[in-house]
């Protein structure tokens, strides 16, 4: 699929948790840790687990993410380093017309009836908390936004853009709960008297969530808070909890990645 990209610039994300891949050979499946801590990466794997979007692309992009899929397109077929490449414009913010300097000739001066930037005469021979106080004042005078506290969620200018907080680490187990689960599922048709339901395909699992968790390397500790150990009916059961918690994690990020905002709120 040929993707109208944008000339090349470059680009500023809402986050500093962007892929960055150095210079080794690149897997998806063992991927840098550069890599892995970036939600943008976990988008493109949560995507390729999507149904909705692996018809969308069977039937090349008619479906019910054929407006995702001008945009994205195929994610099954290629890399997430190669994906990147092409695509990464579109997580991007809109560049500013204007950046914070010190202007040191009348050229580096704004237009004065600018509604997006100011002029701003800096005495200094006012010492740092003076200059702060002020300035603080001045911002509030101009209404500029002073945004909320914490860790910035969302941006107002890229097209598609992250969601709530986000923790890498818990989509990376997530991800790996569901891949595992998934892998020893079977489908069969389901016995039913109900001729409306006849041959229905209904999924088996053969593995239990204990086991699953195992495979997906979900660490349950041999004690307790008290430090009391642990018996293995008890780390089972913790481990069925957990695995459970994560595969449905798993699938609000599935079902959150054909969305513009990921993960979504």
């Amino acid at each position: 699929m040929t993707t109208n990209q944008p000339p090349k610039r470059a680009l500023h994300f809402e986050t500093k948790s962007y892929p960055r891949f150095g210079r080794g050979v690149y897997s998806d499946v063992n991927p840098p840790s550069t890599v892995k801590s970036s939600p943008f990466f976990w988008w493109f794997m949560y995507l390729r687990l999507n149904n909705d979007y692996q018809e969308t692309a069977k039937n090349n992009g008619i479906g019910k993410c054929s407006e995702l899929y001008k945009d994205f397109g195929d994610v099954t077929n290629i890399d997430f380093k190669t994906w990147w490449r092409d695509h990464s414009y579109l997580f991007a913010e809109e560049a500013s017309k204007y950046k914070l300097k010190l202007a040191e000739t009348k050229d580096d001066l704004a237009p004065f009836n600018s509604t997006e930037v100011v002029n701003v005469v800096v005495p200094l021979t006012w010492n740092q908390k003076s200059l702060k106080k002020h300035f603080s004042m001045l911002l509030d005078k101009l209404k500029v936004e002073k945004g909320q506290r914490g860790p910035k969620v969302g941006s107002d200018t890229a097209k598609y853009s992250l969601g709530r907080r986000w923790n890498c680490g818990a989509m990376e187990t997530a991800y790996k709960v569901y891949v595992a689960r998934q892998a020893h599922m079977e489908k069969g048709a389901k016995e039913t008297k109900k001729a409306q339901h006849k041959g229905e395909v209904s999924a088996k699992f053969k593995v239990a969530w204990a086991d699953i968790a195992d495979m997906a390397k979900v660490i349950v500790s041999n004690k307790d808070s008290e430090g009391m150990a642990r018996d293995k009916t008890e780390i089972r059961r913790l481990q069925t909890i957990l695995a459970n918690r994560h595969y449905k994690n798993a699938q609000a990020f599935i079902q959150s990645s054909v969305t513009k905002s990921f993960p979504s709120a």
